[in-house]
C-alpha cells in the first residue's frame, strides 16, 4: 500500500502513537475478571491455551477485515453494521445495527455491575454488583453521566485513554510479582491440565469469554484517520493486537498457577484482585480494585457515548427511524441517549431480581456481537473474492494473504455462533423483535415498502419464530439469561 501523508494537524500519530491509542481502546475492564471466569466454566489450563490460540487467529482476522474494509470501502461510514447492509440488504443490515446497539447498553449494565463490585471491596455496604445498594449506586452514577453528556461534556471521553493506561500498571505488576515472589507454582498449573470434561466442550466455552475482552477491536482501525502514514496503521494495529493478546493469555494462565481452579472459581468479581492478594497481600487487592474503579468511572462514559452514537448514526444512515436523529442545542443525540439509558436502567433492575452476575451479563453482550462480526467477515470475503477494490489495496502475495484473512475471519465468526449456547442465539432474536417495529417506522417515514421480496420475509419469519420461542422458554422457566 502506498503511504498517504495526512495533512491536517489532527492526524499526526506515528507508529508509537497509533499503538498507544489502539491498546488503550482494546484493553477493557473485563481483563480484571479473566482469572476466575475460565475456571467457573470448568475450563482447564489446556482448554484455555487452545481457546486463546483460536481467539488470537480469529480476532486477528476480524481486525484485518475491519482495516481492509475501511480502506477499500471508505464510503461505508456507518460502522460495522453498514458492512452488513452493503453485503446482505437493508433488513439484515438493520439487525446488525440493532444488535450492535443492544451490545452497548448491555455493556453499560455489565460494567456498572463490575464497578460496584470493586467499590464493595472498600465499602461493604454495596456488596456485590447485583445487590440492591449496588443497583441504586449504578443507576445514580449512570444518570449523572447522562446529565453530563446532555450538557455537552462528551468530549471528556478522551480521558479514558489515560485511565486505561493507568490500569496497565497493576496488570504488569501482577505478572511480574507472581514470578519474582515464587507464587506461580508449576505443580498447580499442571495439575489436571486437560480437565474433566471433553476438550472441545471446554474450548467452545472459552469463546464468549475471549470475545468479551476483545469487544471494541473494530474500533482500533479508526486511528487510521489520525495517522501520519497509512503504511504504519496496519503494523501498529497488528503489534498492539498481539501485545494485548499475550497480556490477556498471561494473566489468565499465571492465575491458574497461583491458585487452583476450584479456588479461582469461588472468587467474587473482579477476581484478579483476589489473586493479586494471594500474591502480595491486601495492598495488591487494593491496587487492583482502584485500577478497576478508576478505569470504569471514565470507561462507562465512553460506553454511554457509544450507545447514543450507534443508534444516532444508524438513524442518519436510514437504518433506524428519525426518532433517534434528534439532537439538543449542544449536539447530543438526546433521544438516543435517554432511550439507551432507560433500557439500561430496566436491565439493572432485572439483574437485581435475578441475581445476575457480571459474567452472565457479558455473555449476553458478546452474543449480540456475533452477527455483526460474522456479517462483516462474510462481506469482506465477498469483496476479496470479487477483487472489488483489491487492485489498490492488495496485489500479488498480499492478495493471497487477504484471501486467507477473509477465510479465517468467516470460520471464526461461524465458530462463535456454534460455540455460543443456544439460549443466547434465541435471546438475540427476542431482542430483535421490537427492533422490527423501529425498522418499519423508519420505512414508513420514507414511504418505502417494509420488506422487499421473499428474502426479507424469510429473515422476518425466522427471527419472529425464534424470538417467540425464546420468550415462551423464559416465561416457563426452561431457560435463564441473566
Amino acid at each position: 500500500m502506498n503511504d498517504i501523508e495526512q495533512k491536517t494537524s489532527r492526524e499526526q500519530l506515528g507508529f508509537w502513537g497509533l499503538m498507544a491509542v489502539a491498546i488503550s481502546g482494546t484493553v477493557a475492564s473485563g481483563v480484571f475478571s479473566l482469572a476466575g471466569d475460565f475456571p467457573k466454566e470448568g475450563i482447564s489450563q489446556g482448554g484455555v491455551i487452545i481457546g486463546w490460540v483460536i481467539c488470537g487467529l480469529g480476532m486477528f482476522g476480524l481486525m484485518r477485515v475491519f482495516f481492509g474494509l475501511s480502506y477499500v470501502k471508505p464510503e461505508l461510514k456507518g460502522g460495522i453494521y453498514s458492512f452488513a447492509r452493503a453485503g446482505f440488504g437493508e433488513f439484515v443490515g438493520f439487525f446488525s445495527a440493532w444488535g450492535y446497539w443492544i451490545s452497548t447498553w448491555l455493556s453499560l449494565v455489565a460494567l456498572s455491575n463490575l464497578l460496584f463490585s470493586s467499590i464493595g471491596y472498600f465499602i461493604p455496604f454495596f456488596g456485590v454488583g447485583n445487590s440492591g445498594p449496588s443497583v441504586i449506586g449504578s443507576s445514580i452514577y449512570l444518570w449523572i453521566l447522562v446529565i453530563l453528556t446532555i450538557i455537552g461534556v462528551e468530549q471528556a471521553s478522551f480521558l479514558n485513554v489515560f485511565l486505561t493506561a493507568a490500569k496497565m500498571v497493576p496488570l504488569f505488576l501482577f505478572i511480574l510479582l507472581a514470578f519474582l515472589l515464587g507464587k506461580f507454582q508449576l505443580a498447580i498449573f499442571l495439575d489436571n491440565f486437560w480437565g474433566d470434561s471433553p476438550i472441545l466442550e471446554q474450548v467452545a466455552s472459552t469463546s464468549l469469554i475471549t470475545l468479551w475482552v476483545f469487544v471494541g477491536i473494530e474500533g482500533a482501525v479508526v486511528v487510521s484517520n489520525r495517522a501520519k502514514k497509512m503504511s504504519e496503521v496496519a503494523k501498529a494495529s497488528a503489534v498492539s493486537f498481539f501485545f494485548v493478546l499475550i497480556l490477556y493469555a498471561f494473566i489468565s494462565l499465571v492465575s491458574m498457577g497461583v491458585m487452583s481452579p476450584d479456588e479461582l472459581a469461588e472468587l467474587p468479581d473482579p477476581n484478579l484482585a483476589y489473586v493479586m492478594e494471594a500474591v502480595v497481600g491486601t495492598w495488591g487487592a487494593t491496587l487492583m480494585n482502584i485500577g478497576v474503579i478508576v478505569s470504569l468511572m471514565g470507561g462507562l462514559l465512553a460506553v454511554l457515548i457509544e450507545a447514543m452514537e450507534v443508534s444516532n448514526s444508524a438513524a442518519k444512515m436510514g437504518s433506524f427511524c428519525r426518532f433517534f436523529e434528534k439532537e439538543n442545542k449542544n449536539g447530543s443525540p438526546i433521544n438516543s441517549l435517554i432511550l439507551s439509558m432507560i433500557i439500561a436502567q430496566i436491565l439493572l433492575i432485572i439483574t437485581y431480581f435475578n441475581e445476575s452476575t457480571f459474567q452472565a451479563l457479558y455473555y449476553m453482550t458478546g452474543s449480540t456481537l456475533m452477527l455483526p462480526y460474522l456479517l462483516s467477515a462474510l462481506f469482506y470475503a465477498m469483496v476479496v473474492f470479487r477483487k472489488d477494490g483489491m487492485e489498490t489495496y492488495a496485489t500479488g502475495g498480499k492478495y493471497t494473504f487477504e484471501i486467507i484473512v477473509a477465510i479465517i475471519a468467516v470460520v471464526y465468526g461461524v465458530w462463535l455462533v456454534y460455540a455460543a449456547e443456544l439460549k443466547y442465539l434465541l435471546a438475540n432474536c427476542m431482542f430483535y423483535m421490537p427492533g422490527i417495529l423501529v425498522y418499519m417506522k423508519g420505512k414508513s417515514e420514507k414511504n418505502e415498502k417494509f420488506f422487499k421480496g421473499a428474502y426479507d420475509y424469510c429473515v422476518l419469519a425466522v427471527v419472529v419464530a425464534l424470538g417467540v420461542l425464546c420468550a415462551v422458554l423464559l416465561i416457563t422457566g426452561k431457560i435463564e439469561l441473566f
